[in-house]
């Protein structure tokens, strides 16, 4: 991390949030040669835990930067994810992914490790740097950065703004955002959990009952997030002198003995939060020289562990072809491919995300019939397998390997063949160099879009496909 009084005059691309999806775009950005600085209000990276999972599909893209080793080595391991019942979970073993789990861990842990990967790859990270001004001209964008009691400019061809929810560079930009604040209470705590009889498996559950449903999700060293969907309304919040935190304890605890019917007791607990989950959607992804992702593109509902995942999706698609138009105007269409793209990705997200919020939590009669019809039908082994893939973020993947492929689909990791000028020995590993990357079955002819592409392309061979593919840098066929 730089020194925290040093600011350069002008860059290349200047990210707004030094977060997990800032970082990670920052690190694209410096992989294709990009000069990047990333300017984060917070002086340190906090401690509270927030994003707790990271799926399949955001293993994979740590891994097609080679980065993927300290993650795992740092998580604890989910074999399948919870409905709220014992008897309907989604199962990730059968999904087509070297990472067939999903992955708990902290969220300040994934910061410092994606911050690590950003400095290494070249990329400047100033801390204690708040943005207090957006103007855009014809050549580029002038911020306005506060820093240590001083305000200076800073101008960059291009702004991308990973600021979270109440993005500062969205609101400077004058791009609208559509919100809806769903009308159920929501509280969560990270705690450990104390039970009458045997501990549970470190492994995740749920409960679900006539006054609400609880979902336990533990970090794997012993604590929990614990995560209540009360059916009947919360009483007000008292803020009295002396003792809060005592009073959310409480009600926390008298939440999950009420909805579980069990003598569970939270211990030692570290995070509470009270709150009503909201969607908020920006009207677009893109303002001229100015582009939005993760949090303060969208938000949703934390059900299904999707919003850090859908932030590094970002990161990953942005990230190449911001690094293309910076470096030469005539990409700059790309950054439209971009924002369509995944505005359509989060649309599809957001439907999920609040399918499962009105499943866990609408209190009335006809809520009670809405879960037992949907945690019915999830112990179906086609809607289980369905749900797993959709969860991992895999949806539009080939079931077949080798099968057909569409464009925009997520690429699996297939084995490439051995030669003497490929090094690779299987396709994420070939996404390291940050080119697009042209698969060639050894019998076929290459594709007609390689002998036209301008940006750096790496032609392999393989026998997993009868027809030649390109590949895009974020994993994705072209």
């Amino acid at each position: 991390m730089a020194s925290p009084s040093f600011l350069p005059d002008a860059v290349q691309v200047a990210v707004v949030g030094g977060g997990p999806v800032g970082l990670r775009l920052a690190a694209e950005l410096s992989l294709q040669g990009t000069e990047c600085l990333v300017l984060e209000r917070d002086c340190r990276i906090s401690r509270v835990t927030r994003a707790l999972v990271l799926h399949s599909r955001t293993l994979e893209f740590l891994d097609m930067r080679g980065i993927a080793a300290p993650f795992l080595d740092l998580g604890h391991r989910y074999r399948h994810y919870p409905l709220g019942s014992a008897h309907a979970t989604v199962p990730f073993a059968g999904v087509d992914s070297p990472f067939p789990c999903a992955l708990a861990l902290a969220q300040h842990r994934t910061t410092h490790l994606l911050e690590q990967s950003a400095l290494k790859n070249g990329a400047l990270v100033v801390r204690g740097a708040e943005v207090t001004g957006v103007r855009e001209d014809d050549a580029g964008v002038v911020l306005t950065v506060r820093q240590s009691g001083r305000t200076r400019p800073i101008r960059a061809a291009y702004v991308a703004g990973c600021d979270g929810a109440h993005s500062t560079v969205r609101r400077l930009a004058g791009i609208p955002a559509h919100r809806i604040v769903h009308p159920y209470d929501v509280v969560s705590v990270d705690a450990r959990l104390d039970s009458p009889g045997p501990p549970p498996q470190q492994q995740p559950w749920g409960r679900w009952g006539r006054d609400g449903m609880a979902l336990f999700l533990p970090f794997g060293d012993g604590r929990w997030r614990v995560i209540l969907y009360p059916y009947r309304p919360l009483p007000a919040r008292r803020h009295t002198p002396g003792g809060p935190a005592d009073i959310d304890t409480a009600l926390a605890q008298a939440l999950l003995r009420r909805i579980t019917g069990q003598g569970l007791a939270l211990r030692e607990v570290e995070w509470f939060s009270r709150y009503r989950c909201e969607h908020r959607h920006a009207a677009r992804y893109r303002h001229r020289r100015v582009l939005l992702a993760g949090d303060a593109a969208h938000v949703h509902p934390p059900t299904g562990g999707q919003g850090l995942n859908t932030g590094i999706a970002d990161a990953m698609s942005l990230g190449w072809r911001l690094a293309a138009a910076a470096a030469d105007p005539r990409y700059d269409g790309l950054l439209d491919a971009y924002a369509r793209e995944r505005r359509q990705s989060a649309a599809r997200v957001m439907r999920l995300t609040g399918a499962l919020l009105h499943v866990n939590a609408t209190p009335a009669y006809w809520g009670h019939a809405l879960r037992a019809a949907a945690l019915a039908g999830a112990r179906l082994p086609p809607v289980r397998r369905r749900l797993a893939v959709v969860l991992a973020g895999l949806q539009g993947r080939s079931e077949s390997p080798g099968g057909r492929v569409s464009s925009g689909a997520p690429a699996p990791d297939v084995p490439l063949t051995d030669t003497a000028t490929n090094p690779h020995r299987r396709l994420f590993e070939a996404l390291r160099t940050g080119a697009h990357v042209h698969l060639v079955p050894p019998c076929g002819t290459p594709d007609p879009r390689a002998a036209a592409m301008t940006l750096p392309l790496l032609t392999v061979h393989t026998d997993a496909y009868r027809q030649p593919h390109i590949v895009r840098p974020d994993g994705h066929f072209l």
